[in-house]
């Protein structure tokens, strides 16, 4: 009896040891229903500084329903209620609206949703360093390099909480998204993720997508 003790608290601690970087990813970002942060967002030049800056807040409620909100340098709101994505333009009075489903390839969405397991069938996930005074670095490469949209995606950790974003694509064009205040599993407002179209404003079905 106590052999056989032994031998599964072994095999319990090999199984633990073997966890890899798609499982520590996964348990980072997983294990919350709801989310909510401020963000800054840029583009960075060829040299490092940077350009194209806006800033915002967003909602999240896994698996599909979020509320992305630019505030500066002009207002535009993208919302998904879970059915349908609806982007709205208020200078342009224009909302554009798409199915659901056409966010399912977004890699930057497949993460704040804590879709990792699905993101881990396109991406390489690694780990680039080990847990170091709360801080931990995760770099993303595409499998299919020739068809991706991004060559590398870089997250960052303090303090189990993501707090930096940082995208490279095909053409070599650098983007970072910041976040700040980001609290999890919080009380959200009630219709938070509800969109009716303005009155006035011109409607696009996006049936391409």
């Amino acid at each position: 009896m106590l052999k056989r003790l032994i031998t599964s608290t072994a095999l319990l601690m090999s199984l633990s040891a073997q966890a890899g970087p798609v499982e520590d990813l996964d348990a980072l970002l997983s294990g919350h229903q709801t989310a909510q942060a401020r963000f800054t967002q840029f583009s960075m030049n060829e040299s490092g500084a940077r350009a194209e800056e806006s800033t915002g807040h967003f909602v999240v409620a896994r698996p599909n329903r979020f509320r992305w909100v630019t505030e500066t340098p002009f207002m535009q709101e993208i919302v998904s209620d879970g059915d349908y994505i609806w982007i709205h333009d208020p200078d342009l009075e224009q909302v554009t609206r798409k199915a659901a489903d056409a966010q399912g390839g977004s890699a930057p969405a497949m993460i704040l949703n804590g879709q990792i397991k699905q993101l881990s069938e396109t991406f390489e996930i690694r780990k680039l360093d080990e847990d170091t005074g709360g801080v931990s670095l995760f770099e993303l490469v595409p499998v299919d390099t020739e068809n991706s949209t991004f060559t590398r995606i870089r997250l960052l950790f303090e303090q189990d909480r993501i707090s930096e974003l940082s995208m490279q694509d095909s053409l070599g064009q650098r983007s970072m998204l910041t976040l700040q205040g980001l609290e999890y599993d919080t009380e959200l407002p009630e219709g938070v993720f509800e969109f009716t179209p303005p009155e006035g404003t011109d409607v696009i079905l996006d049936q391409g997508l």
